[in-house]
């Protein structure tokens, strides 16, 4: 490891200027609080403190002298990435993560040979905000899906955070920050690291107030790089650039209106104003070309699906049940208002007006598949499993070969008692959705009840794994080792997963 020189750490500021830093924010945040309330969120401020001024062995990754290579993020990323469950409430459905990884994967195809295996994922959080972490995770917050209206926009922002991976940002400023700059880094990633909410923006913002005109300087540089990458593959897949600007000029509107609350994604994505003028100068001397009009049903869907599981559903039921008497009721506008209305009436278990408000969907979008397999969901939350497996299999002969197909057939054979044909069907998504550990614990419950335990304990060592609980994760896969024969290839995986595990230990 480097080292920046005898004396003090200056990348770890002391109590003192922690408390000058947080304290008014701090103190802000728990004042209305019950006693209870209060002590729980005290407990978390106590545990960050510590994790700043005690660690700094631990994250000397982050010293300017410290050479952070692609190996480095490699392994860092490897650690975050079984954390990701644990930290941030993900809206870990199979059609979101189809979706989101989808669309990343396409613009990963015009970018070329990459250093690290790409995972993208949303974030159930109001905050308009798109992050990316070490080694291709690249998180989007709900709420700036919210903001955007097409599919173009959506895809504007997934490369511009792919060219952040591709540049490798977080490793030339984990190199080359000053003291200053370092600690508003940190604090950012610590504020993230806990999730989001009151906390995490009291700590981005304190750690944020430290920085200098320099570090936002620097930070400009990379956005430009960003932009810059992302507006080429943008033309490379035949799209519009020009949807950067219209993303961007709707951020740089909500920042003028949020009355110096500052929107998190302009902490790490600072001035959008200047990126619009750079993105307008990119389009005005690029050669012209004719961009392809892509669909945007599934966009429209994704977003409706955003909307409906991150919104209270009578609240929804109440705005669009209005809302929709409006509109013109053969628009897409009107479809996708009762596509929301039938969600918020499935997580109501009001299953009756949940497909009659999916029905009038269809009728819009008779051709759109993947609509029945929205119907055989309900069905399947309704405890009608026969209906289930008959939309399922209708939506899989029509071509929905898609992951939330696929996993929600297995799960309605599994409630039937077919399992060895659930279990076929879930093994079947483990290539596409390896991470995914909701798949993992279908699968290990499955296993267990067809009386192979070895296999049972294996899955479930990585549902644990995946859900962020190591200690856990090891007991199982130690356990399937334990049961399995000596030429059984998921032993040999199990003793793998088992050294792995350690190896974050260790390194923790």
């Amino acid at each position: 490891m480097g080292r920046v020189g005898k004396g003090r750490n200056i990348l770890f500021p002391s109590l003192k200027i922690l408390n000058s830093l947080f304290y008014d924010n701090i103190t802000r945040i728990l004042e209305p609080l019950n006693p209870k309330n209060k002590m729980k969120l005290l407990t978390k401020i106590i545990l960050v403190l510590f994790i700043i001024v005690s660690l700094p062995q631990y994250l000397s990754r982050f010293n300017p002298a410290y050479a952070f290579s692609v190996g480095d993020e490699k392994k860092v990323g490897e650690e975050l990435h079984t954390m990701v469950r644990k930290e941030f409430r993900l809206i870990d459905e199979p059609d979101i993560i189809q979706y989101i990884n989808e669309l990343g994967n396409s613009t990963l195809e015009v970018a070329g040979s990459q250093y690290f295996d790409y995972h993208f994922f949303v974030i159930n959080n109001k905050e308009l905000n798109a992050f990316a972490a070490p080694s291709g995770l690249i998180f989007f917050h709900s709420g700036l899906i919210e903001t955007l209206e097409n599919e173009g926009e959506l895809v504007g922002v997934i490369a511009h955070e792919i060219g952040h991976v591709v540049s490798r940002h977080l490793a030339d400023r984990i190199k080359k920050t000053s003291r200053i700059s370092a600690a508003t880094m940190l604090g950012v990633l610590v504020g993230i690291a806990i999730g989001g909410g009151p906390l995490s923006e009291a700590i981005i913002a304190g750690s944020a107030a430290a920085g200098q005109t320099a570090a936002l300087s620097f930070s400009r540089l990379d956005e430009e790089e960003a932009d810059r990458l992302a507006f080429k593959w943008m033309q490379d897949q035949n799209r519009n650039p020009s949807v950067m600007v219209d993303m961007l000029r709707k951020i740089h509107n909500i920042n003028r209106y949020r009355q110096g609350n500052i929107p998190p994604y302009l902490l790490t994505h600072p001035g959008p104003d200047i990126r619009m003028g750079y993105i307008q100068d990119l389009i005005l001397f690029t050669e012209k070309k004719p961009y392809v009009q892509f669909d945007d049903f599934p966009f429209q869907r994704f977003k409706s699906r955003i909307i409906s599981m991150t919104k209270d559903p009578m609240q929804l039921i109440s705005n669009y049940r209005n809302a929709v008497l409006s509109m013109e009721q053969e628009s897409s506008e009107a479809a996708m208002a009762h596509y929301i209305l039938s969600q918020a009436y499935l997580a109501a278990a009001d299953y009756v007006n949940a497909l009659k408000e999916l029905q009038k969907t269809i009728s819009i979008y008779p051709e759109r598949v993947i609509l029945k397999t929205d119907l055989g969901v309900i069905y399947l939350k309704s405890g009608n499993y026969k209906m289930a497996i008959t939309q399922l299999q209708e939506a899989r002969k029509a071509g929905d070969n898609s992951a939330y197909t696929i996993f929600n057939l297995a799960m309605a054979l599994e409630k039937t008692g077919q399992l060895q044909e659930a279990a076929e069907y879930y093994e079947e998504l483990l290539p596409q959705m390896s991470d995914y550990s909701k798949l993992y614990y279908q699968l290990a419950r499955v296993k267990a009840a067809l009386g192979l335990e070895g296999e049972g304990f294996y899955y479930y060592g990585y549902y644990y794994l995946y859900e962020g609980n190591l200690e856990r994760a090891e007991a199982h896969f130690t356990k399937a080792v334990s049961l399995m024969a000596a030429d059984n290839q998921m032993k040999a995986e199990a003793e793998r997963m088992l050294k792995k595990i350690k190896g974050f230990k260790t390194e923790g």
